[in-house]
């Protein structure tokens, strides 16, 4: 059997290598190998094999409605989501941030859908941890956020934090598989491209100003990048 060494790195938009982000130079300090993959730009998937340590899905502003979880629009979509159920399946540790997040939480049976009130967030926002998530979630611990949809609890799933908009922020499926709503791999110069970028969230009910975003700016990232990093290495450890 092949050592597991291999960190698969999937995102949408085009981003990849040239956009780091705190996952992958992680991943990439505790000596992973890592393995860009752009399924929505017509890269294939990998082969599932023992060389595979972790599998780490990035988010994206795709699909925009439940509908599209259903349809041949995004075809690259279908695959991911078989991608990441046949991972967690043989055990390889899977980990979601915002659609990532969403991805394997549909492929394990879960609702994708928007806030019932329209409420978006964007911006900062500070997450409550559930009893069962106050080992792995700091109190008062805010984080990036960028989405106005979210999803529920797979079956077997134990949630681990919420926000008022956004009850499930945040779920694992046995010791493996994560499935966070928020970025805490986002830096403070990719968000600053987001504040450019999605400029329709602003109109969203819940989302932070750019100026109120700027002043908690300073404060998430450092933090979130920190616990991350502490994340990925209980989670793998290194390669």
């Amino acid at each position: 059997m092949a050592a597991a060494k291999k960190a698969v790195l999937i995102t949408h938009g085009g981003d990849g290598p040239q956009n780091a982000d705190h996952a992958s130079k992680t991943l990439a300090q505790l000596g992973y190998e890592l393995d860009w993959r752009m399924p929505d730009q017509g890269m294939a998937l990998p082969e599932i094999d023992d060389s595979i340590a972790i599998t780490v899905i990035y988010g994206g502003g795709k699909p925009t409605d439940e509908k599209d979880w259903h349809t041949d629009q995004y075809p690259w979509l279908s695959a991911e989501i078989s991608f990441a159920k046949n991972c967690v399946a043989v055990g390889i540790p899977t980990v979601g941030f915002c659609l990532g997040g969403q991805i394997i939480a549909h492929g394990l049976g879960s609702v994708i859908g928007p806030n019932p009130e329209g409420r978006a967030e964007f911006g900062y926002y500070t997450l409550t941890p559930t009893e069962a998530g106050k080992d792995l979630l700091p109190n008062h611990f805010r984080v990036t956020q960028a989405h106005y949809h979210g999803f529920s609890a797979p079956d077997g799933a134990t949630i681990l934090a919420g926000t008022d908009a956004f009850p499930c922020q945040a779920f694992a499926l046995g010791e493996t598989t994560y499935g966070f709503q928020f970025h805490p791999e986002c830096s403070w110069q990719n968000f600053r491209r987001w504040q450019d970028k999605a400029q329709s969230l602003y109109a969203h009910a819940g989302s932070q100003t750019r100026e109120k975003q700027d002043q908690l700016a300073g404060e998430a990232h450092p933090a979130q990048a920190k616990w991350l990093e502490q994340f990925l290495d209980r989670l793998v450890g290194p390669a």
